[in-house]
């Protein structure tokens, strides 16, 4: 008889582990509050910042060139298996800084990055105006700005990858249930039980497996007290505005300190982002959305002339030692935790899945992730 797991939240962790489970012959459950694929990680821009797996010794940049080297063979297959393009491909990343704070910031990653053998190179302002045109004047008119490329960073559509994720688990015969709350996790040594209300229903239905796996994001510690996570994570919200315009205006990435402007190749722009500490208060601020439009307008002023199409917002999951929570709960035999990657969800999602699926099933692990384990990042004040 086939392994049996739960998984409770459909973001790009828990559908990621969904996806690598079933590819192992797991029975695999996906229970999802509200609709799988359309909270944080819907709202992510999708940058992918280098990395390098080979050269990594730090547990987080083991993690993370992991994944990266998983990338683009997932997109690969799930782009065969569904017929759903995720919008993986590299395009390089610009780094600009302006001021001493950010420019001290960037030489500092330079040196990060060399260390790690990932190509950065120090540009002129004449070779990023000759490659990114529409950025010309602002380099040009702005005092002080130093300029590195870094052609191994990549960007995903967050949506469509989130439903060839989804596509995918469905042609694995993953069961989902969306509008589903979990009242209770019950674990014994050989088992787990998962109390869930479907929305609408007065009942509950018991769901029996040999493991769970809590990957609800921002609300991981809200999923059941019993295993004490309520002081693991803080939720800090970040706001997008989405521009179109009818061709792209640039080709790559471009990082501005913590802000940015993301090309897809239909002409559409996001601008990102901001930081706030506002609670599980999801929703946009017009003071943020002007914050926003003025730095894209001022970055690139043809941005004055696009349609303003949409705005967002995401809560991420930060938690107190920026480590995320991989692994197994302490005191229990059988629930997991997969949480708390703060900015990186997406990026992360393929090395998280790995990982979490050696566990549970068993297997060597890939990478140590000791270092993620679950109850370190509790907040005692």
């Amino acid at each position: 008889m086939s392994r049996r797991t739960i998984i409770i939240g459909g973001g790009s962790i828990g559908l990621a582990l969904a996806w690598e489970l079933s590819n192992r012959d797991v029975r695999v459950t996906l229970i999802e509050r509200d609709e799988v694929g359309k909270a944080t990680s819907w709202a992510a821009a999708g940058i992918l910042p280098p990395a390098n797996f080979a050269t990594a010794t730090d547990p987080v940049d083991r993690l993370r060139g992991l994944s990266h080297q998983l990338f683009p063979q997932w997109a690969d297959r799930l782009k065969s298996e569904t017929q759903i393009d995720p919008g993986f491909r590299r395009c390089g990343g610009w780094y600009l800084a302006n001021t001493p704070g950010e420019r001290a910031a960037m030489v500092a990653m330079n040196d990060y990055w060399r260390e790690m053998d990932i190509r950065c190179d120090r540009a002129t302002i004449d070779d990023v105006a000759k490659r990114e045109p529409e950025i010309a004047d602002w380099l040009r008119t702005t005092n002080n700005t130093a300029a590195w490329w870094v052609p191994d960073e990549c960007q995903l559509r967050s949506p469509d990858y989130l439903r060839a994720l989804t596509q995918a688990c469905r042609n694995n015969n993953v069961a989902i249930l969306q509008h589903a709350g979990v009242q209770q996790i019950t674990n014994t040594p050989s088992s787990v039980h998962v109390k869930v209300r479907s929305q609408g229903d007065s009942h509950d239905v018991i769901y029996d497996a040999d493991s769970v796996v809590v990957c609800a994001g921002s609300w991981t510690g809200m999923v059941d007290p019993s295993l004490r996570l309520q002081r693991s994570i803080v939720p800090v919200r970040g706001q997008i505005l989405l521009l179109k315009t009818d061709t792209p205006l640039i080709r790559s990435v471009v990082n501005v300190g913590h802000r940015y402007l993301v090309a897809r190749d239909d002409g559409h722009t996001l601008v990102g982002s901001c930081e706030e500490e506002v609670g599980l208060q999801l929703g946009t601020t017009p003071e943020v959305l002007d914050s926003l439009r003025e730095f894209a307008i001022n970055l690139c002023p043809q941005l004055a002339h696009a349609v303003e199409v949409d705005a967002w917002s995401g809560l991420r999951p930060m938690t107190f030692d920026a480590f995320p929570m991989i692994g197994r709960v302490p005191d229990t035999a059988n629930v997991y935790v997969a949480a708390g990657h703060y900015r990186s969800g997406l990026h992360l999602s393929p090395a998280t899945a790995v990982v979490l699926a050696d566990l549970v099933t068993g297997q060597p692990a890939t990478i140590d992730i000791d270092a993620f384990r679950v109850g370190k990042q509790q907040h005692h004040s």
